[in-house]
């Protein structure tokens, strides 16, 4: 396998974050609590294909997603704004990490015009990972976004991407949830700049709620695992501010959630082993949000 890039690893799905404000608030709105799965959508993505349900109840949909291909494997879910098609949501994010710099960040703003992100799942092979997101009826997208980059993925024509309907129809269950073991919210802090919050404890096997409480910004969670118990929080700022050679923790085994848009929440139930996951983000402004202080160290034990 071809060790990953700074590049190609950590930054990715970061262009959907640069500077976008326009036409976030179609679907947005104050994240609520997520109830008892009634529908698990299994997910199987690969070089030799894409399977996903096309149907779903309304509620707290779960979806376990697994990936075949080290070119797949960071499937998420969007639901396209009124008289946006298919086809120029698929032209709309191919463009977005087709570019650099300010037409980079035009294409962005034309995305979050075009379409709501609810987040997803990333995975590697060899692991299962799962998420929980709550969706009202509807149409929506599944879609595996490593399509969309070039070759970090499949690299495959226009068109021909990784893109399944979901339909979302209005039957509820009253089921009592899952209480997730702890929180990461993404938050700005006057004074100080984007971080993570954290509120519990992160348990083996427990799920892990993931809140975007960044005002006109989607963001994501990247979870990596830390396997040098030296490691510290400085070490990964020195990353993200170039002055380390190599990321301090390992990149071939991301899990975590693709972008939310703004004031969107998801539950995950990612294979966290014990031990210690570098939270990260690759979204940016003019540079990386992590660039700016937002990592964590969390500790799962």
């Amino acid at each position: 396998m071809v060790q990953p890039s700074r590049r190609s690893a950590l930054v990715g799905l970061a262009a959907l974050g640069v500077a976008v404000t326009a036409g976030g608030a179609a679907h947005a709105r104050a994240p609520r609590g997520t109830g008892a799965p009634r529908t698990t959508l299994h997910v199987v993505t690969g070089e030799d294909g894409f399977s996903a349900p096309s149907t779903a109840a309304a509620g707290a949909v779960a979806v376990r997603l697994r990936t075949t291909s080290t070119s797949t494997g960071a499937v998420g879910i969007a639901r396209l704004r009124r008289g946006v098609s298919e086809a120029e949501f698929r032209n709309r994010l191919r463009r977005v990490f087709a570019t650099d710099g300010q037409e980079s960040i035009e294409a962005a703003k034309a995305l979050m015009a075009a379409a709501e992100l609810y987040g997803g799942g990333f995975t590697h092979v060899g692991t299962d990972t799962g998420y929980t997101v709550e969706l009202d009826a509807g149409a929506y997208l599944l879609l595996e976004f490593l399509d969309f980059e070039g070759e970090r993925g499949r690299d495959p024509a226009p068109g021909q991407e990784y893109v399944r309907r979901l339909t979302v129809r209005e039957t509820r269950t009253d089921a009592s949830p899952a209480p997730p073991c702890a929180t990461v919210i993404a938050v700005d802090v006057p004074g100080r700049g984007p971080r993570f919050a954290l509120r519990g404890r992160v348990h083996p096997g427990r799920p892990l709620r993931y809140v975007n409480r960044m005002p006109d910004q989607v963001n994501e969670l990247a979870l990596y695992p830390i396997t040098d118990d030296a490691v510290t929080e400085k070490d990964i700022q020195a990353f993200f501010d170039n002055t380390a050679p190599a990321p301090p923790f390992d990149v071939s085994r991301q899990l975590g959630t693709p972008p939310l848009s703004s004031g969107r929440a998801i539950t995950l139930t990612p294979p966290l082993a014990p031990g210690r996951y570098a939270a990260v983000t690759s979204v940016h402004d003019a540079r990386p949000l992590s660039a700016h202080g937002q990592h964590r160290i969390l500790t799962v034990g």
